[in-house]
């Protein structure tokens, strides 16, 4: 009797589990809706929305770093903070390329060489992940954009804060 009523215990348990499995199922068979213009627009907006928080931020901080500090490197395995520039600008440029189905730039056009250029870079590849948005909406690709572009600013703001300044979104 003591081994029996684990074993229907177990038992119950097992088949309690399985259920929620068959309900699942059930719901993945039946076929989504396509999404109406409203759905889109909407997911546009929150896409756009979001892309321009990372934008406002991103560009922020690469407009008001020193220029004296964009060769910052805070220790010799990392990027420099104008190579970190650079570095989000392509994966932008190259993301938003893919979208619109236009052959991407060279590598050679995001080596890095003056604040000017790299900031004037940041912002086409985030003018570009927008007409990318308008032309995709929902874009996977400019999702990781701005992931790739937050995580990056991690780094932005460490630099920031090892040059005795504070980034932008902490003010």
């Amino acid at each position: 009797m003591k081994r029996f009523l684990p074993v229907i215990g177990l038992s119950c348990t097992l088949a309690l589990l399985a259920v929620p499995g068959f309900a699942q199922k059930e719901q993945n068979s039946q076929k989504k809706a396509p999404q109406t213009e409203g759905e889109a627009a909407a997911g546009t907006f929150a896409w756009g929305h979001g892309l321009s928080y990372v934008r406002n931020h991103f560009v922020k901080a690469a407009e008001e770093f020193p220029e004296d500090k964009y060769g910052y490197r805070a220790t010799e395995e990392t990027r420099t903070f104008g190579e970190i520039i650079m570095h989000v600008a392509r994966y932008n440029h190259l993301n938003a390329a893919d979208d619109l189905g236009k052959q991407p730039e060279d590598v050679s056009e995001f080596a890095f060489h003056s604040k000017a250029q790299a900031v004037a870079k940041l912002k086409q590849s985030f003018q570009e992940l927008e007409e990318a948005l308008k032309h995709k909406p929902g874009s996977g690709n400019v999702g990781d954009s701005m992931i790739h572009a937050s995580e990056h600013y991690g780094n932005l703001a460490i630099y920031y804060r090892l040059n005795g300044l504070v980034p932008p979104a902490s003010r």
